[in-house]
C-alpha cells in the first residue's frame, strides 16, 4: 500500500499547489487531499463547470485538470467539440492532463468527417496510457506516424475486432494491408481487451499479429460467441493453447463466451457454460490457471460498458481483470458444491 500513497501524493501535488494559490486560508487545506478531490468531483456532477471555475483562476485550472483526466466521447457531437477543444490547448496541457480516452460512439454513426476527427484526437493526445475504441483500424491510422515522439498506451480496449476502417482509404500507400498495422504499439502494450465478438472471424493469433510481437503483454481478453462455426471453434481452442505455451509472461488470458444470439437477445435457459466451445476450453483452463473462462452478459444496459472508464477517485472499484478472476473462482466454488 505504501507505493500507492506515494504515487497519489505526486499526482496530486499540482492540485495542492492550485488550492494554495487560490487561498491560503481555504478549508480545503485542512482536509485530506483524497477527500478534497472527491468533493470537487462530486461538485462537478451537480454544478456547472462555469460556476466552479468562477471561484478563481487557480481553482479553474484545478477543475479543468479533473475534467480532462478521463475523457469519454459518446456521440459524434461530443467528438467534434473535443476535436475543436484540443486545438485550443497547448501540447503540454494535452500530454500531461489527458491519460485515458474512451471513444464509445457506435461505428455506424461515424462519417468521413468524424473518422478524420478521431484520428486527429488520438494523434494529439500524446500522453495517453489507456485507450478504448470501437474498432482497431484507427489505432494504425492515427498513431503510426507519431510513435517516436509520444507516450504510447499500455492498455488498449477494442469493442470488437472488425478491421474495416470507419472511412475507406482511396489509396493504399503500400498497395496492400500490412501484416501488423499497429506494430508501433507492440513494445508498450501490456493489456489488450477485445470486448465483444466481431461480425467477421479473426483467430486469436491473427488479432495479436495486428499489434506485432507484443513482448510485454501480460493480460489478454478475447471474445467468442457460443454455437458459432465449429471449425473456427477448434482453431480458437488450438490457438489459445499456443498463446499459453508460447507466452510465459502472460499472466491472464480471459475468454468471454457470449450467448449465441447476442446482442439481439439472451436466452437464460441456455447457459453458455453448456456450450461446446466452453466444454472444449474447460480442460485447458483446468490445466493452466492463467486461462479464465467468463460467461458474458449484457452489462448494465449501457453502450459504453465495454470501455475502460475509471471510477471517481477515492472509490476502490475492481478492475475488469479482477472481476473476471473473481467470477471464475466463484463459479468453481459453485461447481465443487455440486
Amino acid at each position: 500500500m505504501q507505493p500507492t500513497h506515494k504515487t497519489r501524493a505526486r499526482a496530486l501535488s499540482l492540485a495542492s499547489l492550485a488550492l494554495v494559490a487560490a487561498s491560503r486560508t481555504t478549508l480545503f487545506l485542512d482536509i485530506p487531499t483524497e477527500l478534497g478531490l472527491e468533493i470537487l468531483e462530486l461538485g462537478l456532477t451537480h454544478t456547472p463547470f462555469s460556476t466552479l471555475a468562477a471561484v478563481s483562476r487557480a481553482f479553474s485550472a484545478l477543475i479543468e485538470a479533473i475534467l480532462y483526466r478521463h475523457v469519454v466521447l459518446s456521440t459524434p457531437k461530443t467528438m467534434s467539440l473535443f476535436y475543436r477543444t484540443i486545438k485550443s490547448k497547448s501540447p503540454e496541457f494535452i500530454e500531461t492532463r489527458i491519460k485515458t480516452l474512451a471513444v464509445t460512439v457506435e461505428p455506424w454513426r461515424f462519417t468521413a468527417a468524424s473518422g478524420i476527427e478521431l484520428e486527429g484526437i488520438i494523434a494529439a493526445c500524446t500522453g495517453l496510457r489507456v485507450i478504448s475504441v470501437p474498432r482497431p483500424a484507427v489505432l494504425a491510422n492515427s498513431l503510426s506516424h507519431y510513435s517516436l515522439h509520444r507516450t504510447l498506451p499500455s492498455e488498449i480496449v477494442i469493442r470488437s475486432f472488425d478491421t474495416t476502417p470507419f472511412r475507406e482509404r482511396e489509396h493504399s500507400p503500400s498497395g496492400g494491408a500490412a501484416a501488423s498495422p499497429a506494430a508501433h504499439l507492440s513494445a508498450s502494450l501490456s493489456h489488450l481487451k477485445i470486448a465483444e465478438p466481431g461480425d467477421t472471424w479473426h483467430s486469436p493469433l491473427s488479432i495479436l499479429a495486428f499489434f506485432g510481437s507484443a513482448p510485454h503483454l501480460t493480460h489478454l481478453s478475447l471474445a467468442r460467441r457460443m454455437d458459432a462455426n465449429t471449425d473456427n471453434d477448434q482453431v480458437f481452442v488450438d490457438e489459445v493453447q499456443v498463446l499459453l505455451a508460447s507466452r510465459p509472461a502472460l499472466r491472464m488470458l480471459v475468454v468471454r463466451i457470449f450467448p449465441a444470439h447476442w446482442p439481439h437477445y439472451v436466452d437464460p435457459s441456455v447457459p453458455v457454460a453448456s456450450s461446446t466451445i466452453w466444454a472444449a476450453l474447460a480442460p485447458v483452463a483446468e490445466a493452466d490457471k492463467r486461462l479464465v473462462l467468463v460467461a458474458a452478459e449484457l452489462e448494465d444496459d449501457e453502450a459504453s460498458s465495454w470501455a475502460y472508464v475509471p471510477a471517481s477517485s477515492g472509490l476502490r472499484v475492481c478492475s475488469f481483470w479482477e472481476r473476471c478472476k473473481m467470477e471464475s473462482e466463484a463459479r468453481g466454488v459453485q461447481e465443487n458444491e455440486f
